[in-house]
């Protein structure tokens, strides 16, 4: 892995390797970094925690496909607190307590509460504080800076604390013969330049709204959505709700009972309408209104298309779907081969976006085509005139959207 950017890339965050004794890669520490050079201390803890993960599981990259391991991260004593909990499969992740974390009755409390949830944790650059005790039986991993305590001190301390069932990591292994002599000693598990530099991981931040669509766009284009976590994922997007609960509200669709909560908004608008809606919002929220719109109206006219395609049966969701991904890549400002990996979502539509194959992808051609000749005023003439009624039609339809919207 280089530590070269790539062009129009971002620093999402740096990883450094955790090495078995058998020299297997056991774990990945995760290391805040940013693109001006600050450090986690001089952005604020707590942002710092939230950029690391959000970047972690949402940052567009090709360079995660080593991440088998659970991934280590400092987690800041506010977080810990806040009666939050890491929104991941806590099988993948082990959360470090750095030795600047107080271990008071209330951080105490709520690592109890982490533990029950199943988190694991390390204790890092552990000094061995009877402060820390209580923490003991929580923790699962004890990190040693072998910079700071001498071996000869590790090794009793480890026997004092033989009862608990710790491994044992020893980080800054700088040197083979310090790698040998914590091997020997009996560690588990070792850290350091020796064994690998920390890398800086680039890609393609998702802005919150970016990322929703994204999980909008997996949800809602499912073959059974879940109207529950339809719900929860538009609740979790305030614009998007507060427009949402606008459009129901509206003389099209207002009932004769008012709306209390959100599952009630999309119950009333109903799966296909708020795919509409939804994908309308949030590519205004992540996109210009120009881009947005030229995007939709390449999905839209693809899913009018898909009726009228003869080679084989085509379905206008799935069509449509294809044709908003295929331009993801500038709606959303990220690469398109590795934001797709992101998406759970059938092969053959993931293939007509990014590669035009298929009889989706054929849509996606054809509506492109038009596009450019259009843009162009080129051979206007010989253009179908079918197909010219399709698109129109299309951008008629996303222009009253965004009509609504105004």
């Amino acid at each position: 892995m280089s530590d070269i950017r790539p062009p129009g890339t971002n620093a999402l965050l740096a990883s450094q390797p955790i090495y078995d004794r058998d020299n297997h890669i056991a774990g990945m520490e995760l290391l805040y970094r940013h693109d001006s050079g600050k450090n986690a201390v001089e952005v604020g803890e707590d942002r710092a925690t939230s950029e690391v993960l959000f970047n972690y599981c949402t940052g567009v990259t090709s360079q995660v496909d080593h991440y088998q391991q659970p991934a280590f991260i400092n987690v800041s004593r506010e977080f810990l607190c806040s009666g939050a909990f890491l929104p991941i499969d806590p099988r993948s992740v082990v959360v470090e307590l750095v030795e600047r974390i107080e271990p008071d009755a209330e951080l105490i409390e709520a690592v109890r509460k982490w533990n029950k949830k199943g988190f694991t944790f390390a204790l890092d650059d552990f000094e061995f504080k009877d402060s820390w005790k209580p923490l003991l039986f929580l923790a699962s991993i004890i990190k040693v800076d072998i910079e700071q305590t001498p071996l000869s001190v590790a090794l009793e301390k480890r026997k004092k604390l033989a009862r608990f069932p710790l491994r044992w990591l020893a980080e800054r292994v700088e040197t083979a013969e310090q790698h040998q002599q914590y091997l020997d000693a009996g560690f588990d598990l070792f850290q350091g330049y020796f064994l690998a530099r920390p890398a800086v991981l680039y890609g393609k931040k998702l802005s919150p709204s970016a990322l929703n669509l994204a999980r909008l766009i997996s949800q809602l284009f499912a073959d059974e959505p879940d109207i529950d976590q339809v719900t929860d994922l538009l609740a979790q997007d305030p614009l998007l709700s507060v427009s949402l609960i606008r459009i129901v509200n509206s003389p099209l669709y207002k009932g004769r009972h008012n709306i209390s909560t959100m599952k009630e908004v999309v119950m009333r608008l109903g799966i296909v309408a708020i795919r509409r809606w939804a994908v309308l919002i949030s590519s205004l929220q992540a996109s210009s209104p120009e881009v947005a719109r030229t995007i939709l109206i390449r999905a839209q006219a693809c899913a009018a298309l898909a009726p009228l395609y003869t080679a084989e049966p085509l379905d206008s969701g799935r069509a449509f779907l294809a044709g908003l991904l295929s331009g993801a890549d500038v709606l959303l400002q990220v690469e398109l081969p590795a934001f797709l990996q992101e998406l759970d979502l059938a092969g053959d539509i993931k293939s007509a976006a990014l590669e035009r194959t298929g009889g989706l992808g054929e849509l996606i051609k054809v509506v492109e085509d038009l596009e450019r000749r259009l843009a162009m005023k080129k051979d206007l003439a010989t253009i179908n005139r079918k197909l010219l009624k399709v698109y129109q039609e299309s951008a008629a339809n996303v222009q009253a959207l965004f009509n609504e919207l105004s």
